[in-house]
């Protein structure tokens, strides 16, 4: 496990972090670099319809051999499935390092400081490429001056972001990045060519030579002399933690459980012949194979015929095969060893987010962190010939980019996508006519609204029919501290209950109220303060459905309705 990384390739939208995957598999030796002339002229998209590999790749694994030793890559491409931000965390969960790219045009984005959150809550460790630095030579036009100020100054903003977010943390030494060191990166992921310290040392290249050789379109030769996979897969064999030294830290951030007992040892110590212990992050489907569990073996070796344990559900279920994602494809093998990420078939009661297990087992703290939407525009294809086409385009544009909604209405052809701001929509409206070649019309955008409480509300009486049973219910707000606690996942109803109250206590909550918690939806409370009623519980499910119904679509505006003491 000493020659493993674990990373996960992170950026704000549109900032070249699909352009450089494929980078990173030409250079593995996994796509041909045969193309590498006329890839230029194609958005990655085109040339990932072309050449089949998926975005969606849960994870894909590459080899690179670093000081005479090979080690093993497993690269995790962020999603954007339905439960958006949660899903970038659950990616989060199973690498050890994430690759935060940045555009040099652009600079820091929000998404940018969104992405470093997620990882450095889940104790991974961050570092930096500059991409789309040959914007700034050749779009415009800048010296060597104004060129090194800009990117010190996008430097100095991710370390910012950075120090704001650990100083807290106290497991965390320092983790900014510096060129010095080796932990920023620069280059043009679209053209190929990538430098950093260490390598303009090996390399014996400037800045300046560099500067000419862009200018003069002799990138080609950059590629050749300064190859961007070598400068950024030597950066994750140096700089990011392998399997045995990150576990111990990152095990009791996000797993509850007794931390004396066999089964965290075998974590911390990525004891390969422990109890087999796999978080699943995402699910795949394969026309052949059918749902593929991927996910980080913390412990343990999966194996073909295991019988294993699903949390939250009853029974075991029986694994079919074992693989790793190699390029596109998944290969199949005997077993994958602790420290992996692996590729399962046969899990059936999986979800993106399960503990799957040899022996039952405290599941892993699950994370949502949602970056909600703030603006909504409707899309639509000028030609109905074009509908099936920009559904899919738009399905694509939500697998790419977990900030952006898409609701799809097949009945009215109109569809909805929501997003983070006006430009994020208009980038996406722009990319989908520029690149996919559908003609299509966008409505005005809307901002998105929520609804809540703004006293305490009075008793209401609801009434079966019967007229039997009576609930008496009120509502008043949230405090503010309480409503940020729920939204970053340090209070949910997945956690241990002596947990969740002291956090929601600490958060200013009270301690009686804090015990009769029911359920949390979004950021509202119900509680429950009956005594002794008989058969409540059988009831209770049908109150909270209920109950979700109305928070979901809010008596003023029918939007979603946040921040309500039930």
């Amino acid at each position: 496990p000493e020659h493993i990384r674990n990373i996960a390739i992170a950026a704000h939208v549109d900032h070249g972090k699909t352009t450089l995957t494929d980078n990173l598999l030409a250079g593995a030796g996994m796509i041909s670099d045969d193309t590498a002339g006329e890839q230029l002229a194609m958005d990655t998209e085109e040339d990932e319809q072309e050449r089949g590999i998926t975005i969606d790749a849960a994870n894909v694994s590459m080899t690179h051999e670093y000081e005479d030793q090979n080690h093993l890559i497993n690269l995790i491409d962020t999603p954007g499935h339905v439960d958006f931000g949660g899903d970038v965390t659950r990616a989060m969960r199973a690498v050890d390092g994430a690759l935060v790219v940045v555009d040099a045009v652009e600079g820091a984005m929000p998404q940018t400081e969104t992405v470093l959150r997620q990882a450095l809550r889940e104790g991974v460790k961050p570092t930096l490429f500059i991409n789309k630095v040959d914007r700034l030579i050749s779009e415009l036009q800048e010296g060597p001056e104004e060129m090194q100020k800009r990117l010190l100054a996008v430097i100095q903003d991710v370390n910012d972001l950075i120090r704001g977010m650990t100083e807290e943390m106290d497991d965390i030494e320092d983790w900014t990045v510096s060129v010095e060191e080796g932990t920023v990166g620069f280059g043009s992921a679209l053209y190929k060519w990538g430098v950093s310290m260490p390598s303009m040392q090996r390399t014996g290249m400037d800045f300046g030579e560099i500067m000419e050789l862009e200018r003069a379109d002799n990138r080609q030769e950059l590629h050749e002399r300064t190859p961007l996979s070598d400068v950024v897969l030597d950066m994750v064999c140096e700089h990011f933690p392998n399997p045995v030294d990150a576990q111990p830290m990152r095990v009791p951030r996000i797993w509850r459980g007794d931390a004396e007992s066999q089964l965290a040892d075998d974590m911390r110590l990525v004891n390969e012949d422990g109890e087999v212990v796999l978080m699943v992050t995402d699910i795949g489907v394969d026309p052949h194979a059918g749902e593929i569990a991927a996910g980080r073996v913390f412990s343990g070796t999966l194996e073909k015929g295991q019988e294993l344990y699903v949390s939250g559900t009853a029974g075991k279920n029986r694994i079919q095969s074992v693989g790793i994602s190699m390029g596109g494809e998944r290969e199949e093998v005997d077993r994958v060893p602790a420290g992996n990420i692996a590729a399962v078939t046969g899990l059936k009661d999986a979800i993106a987010g399960s503990t799957v297990s040899s022996e039952e087992m405290t599941p892993f703290e699950s994370i949502e962190h949602i970056s909600e939407p703030v603006i909504t525009k409707s899309v639509e294809a000028q030609n109905m010939d074009d509908l099936p086409k920009l559904i899919e385009t738009l399905q694509q544009v939500a697998k790419e980019d977990p900030t952006i909604q898409v609701e799809i209405n097949e009945d009215t052809g109109e569809h909805l996508i929501s997003g983070q701001g006006e430009l994020h929509l208009e980038v996406i409206g722009q990319r989908i006519e520029r690149n996919q070649g559908i003609p299509i019309n966008t409505g005005e955008p809307i901002v998105v609204y929520r609804e809540a409480p703004q006293e305490d509300s009075r008793e209401v009486e609801g009434r079966s029919p019967n007229n039997h049973n009576r609930f008496y219910i009120s509502i008043e707000p949230l405090g503010e501290d309480i409503v940020e606690t729920i939204k970053m996942g340090e209070a949910s109803m997945d956690m241990p209950e002596l947990e969740r109250r002291e956090a929601l206590q600490e958060a200013g909550m009270d301690k009686d109220d804090s015990q009769n918690i029911e359920h949390i939806h979004g950021t509202n409370i119900l509680l429950d303060e009956t005594k002794g009623i008989q058969h409540l519980n059988e009831t209770m499910e049908l109150v909270i459905e209920g109950l979700e119904e109305a928070l979901d679509d809010g008596p003023l505006a029918s939007e979603p309705v946040q921040g309500s003491l039930i």
